[in-house]
C-alpha cells in the first residue's frame, strides 16, 4: 500500500539485446524489502498472507521457455522495477 502521494505504474517497451524486445513495468509503490529481493522468483515466495508465491516463478518459467530473461530491480526513490526481454522473432527462441 502506498499512503501518499501519486500512485503510478508504467509501462515501455524498447529494443532490447539485437533482435530482442525489453518491457519494463515501473511502479511507485513501497518497494521491497532485501529479503524479497533475493527470493522474489522462488516457488512459493510470498509476502502476502494469503498469498501463494507461484505468480512470478511462473512467469518467469514462461519467459525463459521462450529464451527470454526476468529479473527487479528497485525503482528510484521508491518502488520497483520488473524488466524482462524476449526474442522480437519468434523463430530465434528455437
Amino acid at each position: 500500500t502506498v499512503a501518499n502521494g501519486a500512485k503510478k505504474v508504467l509501462i515501455t517497451t524498447a529494443q532490447g539485446a539485437p533482435d530482442g524486445v525489453l518491457v519494463e513495468v515501473k511502479d511507485s509503490g513501497p518497494g521491497m524489502s532485501s529479503e524479497t529481493f533475493e527470493h522474489a522468483f522462488a516457488p512459493f515466495y510470498t509476502t502476502k498472507p494469503s498469498g501463494l508465491g507461484v505468480g512470478l516463478s511462473i512467469c518467469r518459467s514462461i519467459i525463459e521457455a521462450h529464451a527470454g530473461r526476468l529479473w527487479v530491480t528497485r525503482n528510484q526513490p521508491h518502488g520497483a522495477i520488473f524488466h524482462f526481454t524476449v526474442p522480437a522473432h519468434p523463430a530465434d527462441a528455437s
